[in-house]
C-alpha cells in the first residue's frame, strides 16, 4: 500500500468517532500512529496497534491516545545521493504491516534501509544503484541509475542477467 492513500481517508472507530487522517508519524521507519480530526476539526490521536483494516476506511478499536512518538512523515523533500547529485523528490512510501519498506522518488524505488531522512533524503553510498545500462542483445532491459531492489534483481535473473546487473553496480 502507499502511504499517500493513508491521507485524507475516512477513519471510523467501533464507538462510532469518526474524522480523516490528516498526518502520519513514524519513528525508525515504523508507523506508530495517525494524527486524525473530527468533523468540528479537533484533533485526535490513533496509535497505530489499534487500527484494525485500512481499506475504503480505517477501521480502529479503542480510544484515542494524548500523544504519538515520533516524527510525521512528509513528501516531497529533496532526495540527494551521497555524492551530493540531485535525482528528484520524494513522492511516496511503500508501507507493509506498518512498515515503511521503500522510498519512491519519481518511478525510481529505494529501500528504506538505503536512505536517511531529514530535511532532505540522502541516498547512502552503500544502496547499490546501476552505473550502466543492463542490456540483453541490443535491448535495454535495464536503465542506468536504477536502484537495485529485490523485484529489479528477480526480473534481471528471469531475463538471464543477474550477474550482469550486479556487476553493473560497481
Amino acid at each position: 500500500m502507499k502511504l499517500s492513500s493513508i491521507f485524507g481517508k475516512k477513519i471510523i472507530s467501533k464507538a462510532g468517532k469518526s474524522g480523516y487522517v490528516i498526518s502520519v508519524y513514524a519513528d525508525g521507519g515504523k508507523i506508530c500512529g495517525l494524527v486524525c480530526a473530527d468533523e468540528n476539526e479537533n484533533e485526535f490521536f490513533v496509535g497505530a496497534d489499534s487500527i484494525k483494516s485500512v481499506k475504503t476506511n480505517i477501521a480502529y478499536k479503542g480510544g484515542t491516545t494524548e500523544k504519538i512518538n515520533g516524527r510525521p512523515v512528509t513528501l516531497g523533500k529533496p532526495v540527494f545521493d551521497g555524492e551530493g547529485e540531485y535525482y528528484g523528490d520524494l513522492t511516496d512510501f511503500t508501507v507493509e504491516n506498518n512498515e515503511l519498506v521503500c522510498a519512491h522518488v519519481g518511478n525510481k524505488k529505494f529501500s528504506c534501509g538505503d536512505i536517511a531522512v531529514g530535511d532532505a533524503v540522502i541516498i547512502k553510498n552503500s544502496a547499490q544503484i546501476l552505473k550502466s545500462d543492463v542490456k540483453k542483445g541490443n535491448r535495454v532491459i535495464i536503465k542506468r541509475g536504477t536502484p537495485l531492489t529485490p523485484e529489479i534483481l528477480d526480473k534481471a535473473r528471469k531475463k538471464g542477467e543477474y550477474v550482469q546487473t550486479k556487476l553493473k553496480t560497481i
